[in-house]
């Protein structure tokens, strides 16, 4: 039976584990951080077990980080500073549980032909005018042949607008299946558990690796693992809107909004459950988070605590 110390670490732990890890190669923490920062190792003996073989993997490795972290900090722009980062923390922690293995998530989104960073949206036209957008922290290759275009989901999600090629099928691959576009508009997105596929024009034919082929029509969101699927109700109309570089919001519960929004800016972002069931409308551009949650406390009864950039709740306005 394998040792509890070589278990698998919870990808959530590892990421803000690599949070952490990113802010300390950045420079001394100040005192409110560190505090922060012994707060959440005390949170769970999950989060010092993965801190205890992050450091242990930096002896193993030489420690690496001293030098060549604080020069990629020092020179590369922000957006692939925290990329580079977060993706040498990742590896770091999970080294022991094989977690970065060749085949791995972490490991192809590293390689991935087309990637995004946290907070960062990509407009690409591919070779057969098909209109490709790729949402934040999100990674595909693409596999065009004679016989298909295919589209591997990495991580993350894309919005598809399908260029006409009809004798070619243009299929975005997932590890729970494939999903076949019959001329369309439509987003995929990796989630924890499978899948998900909105659709918004046209047709497309879901099909899980081990489950029987289900084909949506426009207006349907549905889920689907390698096994099974599952309808998710009506489609909402504004869930694509981050493809148009913001947020919009119709009377939608704040924690839900804070959640979408968690998507797009490093580090943890959490809502207090005390006021998770506001509801906000607006239409808020991706481009400043930082905004965003100052338009958060002018609207609503609430009050941003950030500790650091990367360490956000918010709360009840006292």
């Amino acid at each position: 039976m394998r040792a509890h110390h070589e278990a698998p670490i919870a990808p959530a732990i590892v990421e803000q584990a690599s949070e952490w890890l990113m802010l300390q190669w950045g420079g001394e923490l100040d005192g409110a951080q560190r505090q922060a920062f012994d707060r959440w190792q005390d949170a769970h003996p999950e989060h010092r077990r993965a801190w205890l073989r992050l450091q242990h993997l930096q002896q193993t490795l030489g420690g690496v980080p001293a030098d060549s972290a604080r020069a990629v900090l020092r020179d590369a722009p922000d957006p692939q500073r925290r990329a580079a980062l977060k993706l040498l923390g990742l590896m770091l922690l999970a080294g022991g549980s094989g977690y970065v293995v060749k085949g791995s998530q972490p490991w192809q989104s590293a390689f991935a032909q087309y990637r995004t960073a946290t907070g960062e949206i990509r407009h690409l036209t591919l070779s057969d005018g098909t209109r490709l957008d790729l949402n934040s922290d999100s990674a595909i290759d693409l596999l065009f042949s004679a016989s298909e275009r295919r589209i591997r989901l990495i991580r993350g999600e894309i919005l598809l607008t399908s260029g006409h090629d009809p004798s070619r099928p243009l299929i975005v691959e997932t590890p729970a299946g494939d999903v076949q576009a019959l001329g369309t508009q439509f987003t995929v997105r990796e989630l924890d558990d499978g899948s998900r596929v909105d659709l918004y024009e046209g047709r497309v034919q879901v099909r899980p690796v081990h489950g029987l082929a289900v084909q949506m029509n426009a207006g349907e969101s549905l889920w689907f693992s390698a096994t099974q699927t599952s309808a998710m109700g009506a489609l909402d109309a504004n869930a694509s809107s981050w493809a148009q570089n913001r947020l919009i919001a119709e009377r939608q519960p704040l924690g839900s909004f804070v959640a979408q929004l968690s998507r797009y800016r490093p580090g943890l972002l959490r809502c207090d459950e005390a006021v998770a069931g506001l509801l906000l409308t607006g239409v808020f551009p991706l481009s400043d988070t930082d905004a965003i949650l100052a338009a958060l406390e002018r609207s609503l009864p609430v009050r941003v605590q950030a500790v650091t950039r990367y360490w956000v709740t918010i709360k009840a306005r006292a």
